[in-house]
């Protein structure tokens, strides 16, 4: 599959390089402020323009960086995760790339007391901090393209801290929604091609479903958050302990 990953200079942006690029023909962009004169990475600055027409030209699918990329003041931070997203949708939905899969964080539900059992239905409670409600921006305008159609967009929220190594690692972790390099990857490439209407449960979702938001952390012993979205959607950790 030929991916298009955004944010691909930035921490975050790497590992996902790094896991997914092994099984698939990977594109990287980022920002031209970001880019440093890399040859391997695609100047991009997500504008209305060709420039982002062009990017997403022969593209199966993206992966976008929604939380976690590069530091910035929060007028930059939200422009990116807001404008920026909104015109690679609006390129990619009139180019026919089928899948979108958003980087989000389950930061967003970090408000609610440990002993909730949290699940996707929940309302996330993002506060001010820049960071996080740009990443509560980004799945807003993501939600939107959503119901309208026409590309199918998997958010993923993912747990915390990100941990190298398998589930073994961030159970050792001591964190409760700690967060396996190796679980990672494995739920980013079942979003890819999962069908995201199944167990659909909502009655105002579009039809066909075309927005899902699944909490992504490792299936571990007393994990923080439920993981109900990640074993019917994408069949990940399905009689592991998950609720």
């Amino acid at each position: 599959m030929r991916l298009l990953l955004t944010s691909a200079t930035s921490g975050l942006g790497r590992t996902v390089a790094a896991l997914l690029g092994p099984d698939h023909d990977l594109v990287l962009t980022d920002l031209t402020t970001h880019t440093g004169g890399s040859t391997n990475v695609t100047a991009c600055d997500l504008g209305d323009d060709d420039s982002t027409d062009r990017l997403v030209d022969g593209i199966d699918a993206i992966v976008h960086i929604g939380y976690g990329g590069h530091f910035a003041s929060a007028s930059e931070l939200l422009d990116v995760h807001t404008r920026c997203t909104y015109n690679l949708l609006t390129a990619a939905r009139s180019a026919g790339v089928g899948r979108f899969v958003n980087l989000s964080t389950l930061r967003l539900l970090d408000d609610y007391p440990e002993y909730l059992t949290v699940t996707e239905n929940w309302r996330s409670t993002p506060g001010v901090e820049p960071v996080i409600l740009s990443a509560h921006l980004t799945e807003y305008v993501c939600r939107e393209f959503g119901r309208e159609g026409g590309i199918k967009i998997a958010n993923l929220r993912l747990g915390f801290p990100l941990v190298e190594g398998d589930t073994a690692a961030a159970a050792g972790s001591g964190d409760s929604a700690a967060l396996a390099s190796d679980d990672l990857s494995a739920a980013i490439s079942a979003a890819l091609t999962a069908d995201l209407g199944a167990n659909a449960q909502s009655t105002d979702a579009p039809h066909p479903v075309s927005f899902r938001t699944i909490h992504v952390q490792s299936p571990i012993p007393g994990g923080r958050f439920l993981l109900k979205g990640a074993a019917s959607i994408l069949g990940l950790w399905e009689g592991q302990g998950v609720a």
